[in-house]
């Protein structure tokens, strides 16, 4: 495969990897954005729950203080797995976007590795150029100098 072809494909895959990446960040953000919500929504049940209080007014009131006591409990609870889950997900999408940005650090290391290449195998030609051009003007000088000494043609 050609250096240009080579560095094409290159290229394209660290375009790819660049577009995953922004991607998994996306994806990230949503995850904090969950999380944020449902750790709100946790602390308003908190809250609500602590200025619940059973009243002995009447026996209605007490049950439907007891109700609202334990349906804010079983909201905590649901609050509180929403929150161990949006963590989890924030840390899977956290991850995947640290692989994605190690993916398309290592491609852009190549890339450079594989320009520096380039750059210096163009340098080297250029010496070899002009290394061959002083030496051909070298032999031609000796050429003429000989020629003027000796005579040979």
């Amino acid at each position: 495969m050609s250096a240009a072809k080579t560095t094409k494909a290159i290229l394209a895959l660290l375009k790819l990897r660049k577009v995953q990446q922004e991607q998994i960040k996306v994806d990230v953000a949503a995850a904090n954005a969950v999380l944020r919500n449902e750790q709100r929504r946790a602390a308003r049940v908190r809250h609500e729950l602590g200025e619940a209080h059973l009243s002995d007014e009447t026996m209605a009131a007490w049950t439907a203080g007891v109700a609202r006591r334990a349906a804010l409990v079983a909201d905590l609870d649901n609050t509180r797995a929403l929150v161990a889950r949006a963590e989890a997900d924030l840390g899977h999408k956290q991850a995947a976007w640290a692989r994605a940005r190690r993916a398309e650090r290592s491609l852009e290391r190549i890339v450079e590795r594989h320009e520096i290449a380039q750059e210096q195998a163009a340098l080297l030609a250029d010496q070899n150029a002009l290394d061959d051009r002083t030496v051909a003007e070298f032999a031609a000088k000796a050429r003429r100098r000989a020629q003027l000494e000796g005579g040979t043609p």
